[in-house]
């Protein structure tokens, strides 16, 4: 199996790629445990955050919270059994044996269009072809 093969498994049935998405990375667990420090350490935000009727602090530090916790919701990418397990895409993909959605006859479908540009990068990969494509992304 090339590199380039590998890689491609890090490609998500809708196209994102896991090697440059945030969750995958960590970035946001990371920078959640930054924010949950700072909002820790400093009690004065709870008495803003309910003067100025901003938001519930509570619900706040509780999100931030589970975006910080040890577990990483894309662990293997999507592919590798990682991501949301609901996803819709994900699941069209699996039961229709498609490494992608572009490779679909009935692509774009609703299911997709129902999703911020991920017709359009589908698009894109199926135009270059996935080794092409995963060039681009890393360079």
């Amino acid at each position: 199996m090339s590199n380039y093969e590998k890689e491609s498994e890090l490609i998500a049935y809708c196209g994102l790629y896991c090697r440059l998405c945030d969750y995958y990375s960590g970035k946001i667990r990371d920078s959640a445990r930054r924010l949950l420090e700072v909002v820790e350490r400093h009690d004065e935000l709870k008495i803003f955050a309910e003067a100025s009727k901003a938001c519930d602090f509570e619900n706040l530090v509780k999100g931030v919270k589970w975006l910080s916790s040890e577990m990483s919701p894309c662990v293997g990418g999507c592919r590798g059994g990682g991501g949301w397990g609901d996803c819709p895409l994900r699941k069209c993909c699996v039961e229709k044996g498609l490494r992608f959605c572009f490779e679909c006859e009935s692509f774009p479908c609703d299911v997709v269009k129902g999703y911020r540009n991920r017709v359009e990068l589908l698009k894109e990969i199926k135009e270059l072809g996935v080794e092409n494509w995963i060039r681009k992304q890393l360079e």
